[in-house]
């Protein structure tokens, strides 16, 4: 039974891990800002969708806003790098992207940058940004003025890296916020192909036990019939001296 339980738990370990990635946000069709908290106005989203664009077409990168009304009780910083991920972000443009994910449920924030940039932007620089430009408002609820000031701090600084670079960036966070402010839609992942896939794994993983066992009772028995023929030999030596 022990040895069951021992070969079966990397397959309950690869279902508690399907069961978490399910619970995370789908992958959106338009990955630039995804408000599933519904707390950032619809000309904010706008702006940094527009943004984005042009950033996009000129240098690949996009300066991404996740907003969630929580985490599964993932520690934001593991949640991050799921989402990231799961999203696929490293494959966009030339991996110099950066993901910014904020849980409004527990007022905390994580973020990720692409390999493509971890030289040229320190993990430190980044954080001077929030403190600057997110922290501010961040705390006091006016997630609009948080979002929208730290985009423009992050794009500020995709403009001095590539030449020629203009993203037309307007301070006048006025003209953008005190709009509708809609919860970004996202449908539940059928979770038909998680039971399958767990299904195929847990019926694998009895398969691969059984044909050990197999290999187990059929070494046991040539052992078996090697003993006994060198007990008989000794039993003969015995008697015939």
């Amino acid at each position: 039974m022990k040895k069951f339980i021992y070969i079966l738990s990397p397959a309950l370990i690869f279902i508690l891990f399907l069961s978490t990635v399910a619970n995370a946000h789908i992958k959106p069709d338009d990955i630039s800002v995804s408000d599933y908290s519904g707390v950032l106005s619809d000309g904010v989203k706008s702006y940094i969708k527009s943004k984005n664009e042009i950033l996009s077409a000129s240098t690949g990168a996009k300066i991404i806003f996740v907003t969630t009304e929580g985490t599964n009780g993932v520690e934001i910083d593991e949640y991050c790098k799921k989402l990231y991920a799961s999203w696929g972000i490293s494959s966009l443009g030339r991996n110099n992207n950066i993901f910014i994910t904020i849980d409004t449920h527990k007022k905390e924030y994580s973020f990720e940058r692409g390999r493509g940039i971890r030289l040229a932007i320190a993990e430190d620089e980044i954080y001077q940004y929030i403190i600057d430009s997110f922290e501010p408002h961040f705390a006091n609820g006016n997630y609009d003025k948080a979002v929208m000031g730290l985009y423009n701090a992050l794009g500020s600084w995709y403009e001095n890296q590539y030449i020629g670079l203009k993203l037309g960036l307007d301070d006048n966070i006025q003209k953008y916020t005190g709009g509708n402010k809609v919860k970004d839609t996202d449908p539940k992942k059928s979770m038909l192909w998680i039971w399958i896939t767990a299904v195929v794994v847990v019926a694998a993983a009895i398969v691969l036990f059984k044909i050990k066992r197999n290999i187990e009772l059929k070494y046991r028995k040539i052992q078996r019939r090697r003993l006994r023929k060198k007990f008989q030999i000794d039993v003969d030596k015995i008697i015939n001296s």
